[in-house]
């Protein structure tokens, strides 16, 4: 991690990769960035933890609507 954000409290997220050469995500906080590495368990500064468990949940619930929809036969 980043020296800048050293003294900060974390939480260890995982986000997985999309393909073989999915290797990083881009993430952004009040002007803040980082870039997370993809495929392993990485401790981020909670603020930056929490854009990214977002972020999956939000994915998590459109991927479901998408298949519900394609159930019903309205996409």
């Amino acid at each position: 991690m980043n020296k800048k954000f050293l003294n900060e409290q974390t939480e260890t997220v995982f986000i997985p990769k999309e393909s073989k050469h999915d290797d990083a995500l881009y993430v952004a906080v009040n002007g803040r960035r980082m870039l997370v590495k993809k495929g392993e368990p990485v401790a981020l500064p909670k603020p930056f933890a929490a854009v990214v468990l977002s972020s999956q949940r939000m994915k998590t619930a459109a991927d479901s609507y998408i298949d519900e929809m394609s159930r019903e036969g309205l996409t």
